[in-house]
């Protein structure tokens, strides 16, 4: 096996130190590193947006229906559904490309589009247009509560993805300190610890399971920080 100097092997452990120091990660946290999105994590947004996007769609159809059976043009909103539905799909071949620029540019051009619709259904003011609304989100209680299983599934599978990742860059730190004459038994245990819980969960788990895996592993990951700092301290003392 090719020799490390020292140096190397303490910036390696320090690297995976500030690796660690990002677990566990939920999906939330990457959305202030936009640039860092994976494709999976990009998807979910689309998903998100897709989903926002329908109930939009729906609520604009119900509108637009409505004012014809009065008498009323909606040449102008008709134009903006038409539109929103193109930013849609839009949407969708961005986050498959990975543009993520294009796609929250169509993201913003989507929620103007929708302000757009709103305010001249406001301006308006039609007497029983809110109810017709209501019926209509209703009528499609079923096919909406889908997209919203569908796209939870997606984000549970991206969480539980990042923490399997997570699990294998500890069992690589843990063996690199092992190399070194590291005591590890006790890291392990945390590991292993993490490891049985997240074997526990998959993602058909509810919203209070995960919830409970994660406080569980953020615990237990902060413990192995502070297990590894102690043990670099400890590989610094030998030199």
């Amino acid at each position: 096996m090719r020799k490390i100097s020292k140096n190397r092997a303490m910036s390696i452990l320090v690297i995976s130190l500030l690796l660690v120091s990002a677990f566990p990660v939920i999906l939330a946290e990457a959305q202030e590193r936009p640039e860092k999105l994976t494709d999976d994590v990009l998807y979910s947004r689309y998903m998100t947006f897709h989903q926002k996007s329908e109930v939009a769609i729906i609520a604009m159809d119900a509108i637009i229906d409505f004012y014809k059976e009065n008498g009323i043009d909606t040449s102008e909103l008709t134009g903006l559904k038409v539109k929103l539905e193109e930013f849609d799909g839009q949407a969708k071949i961005a986050a498959q490309e990975i543009k993520r620029e294009e796609f929250y540019r169509i993201v913003e051009e989507s929620r103007e589009t929708i302000k757009s619709f709103r305010d001249i259904a406001k301006d308006k003011d039609v007497e029983g247009q809110s109810e017709a609304v209501k019926s209509a989100i209703q009528e499609n209680k079923d096919y909406l509560t889908g997209l919203r299983d569908e796209t939870s599934g997606v984000k549970k599978g991206i969480y539980l993805k990042a923490i399997d990742n997570r699990l294998e860059k500890l069992e690589q730190i843990s063996n690199r300190l092992e190399e070194k004459g590291v005591d590890v038994a006790e890291i392990n245990s945390k590991i292993d610890e993490i490891s049985n819980n997240r074997a526990q969960i998959s993602e058909e788990s509810d919203r209070e399971a995960l919830k409970e895996f994660h406080q569980g592993a953020k615990k237990d990951a902060k413990e192995i920080r502070e297990l590894i700092k102690e043990a670099i301290e400890e590989i610094k003392e030998t030199q």
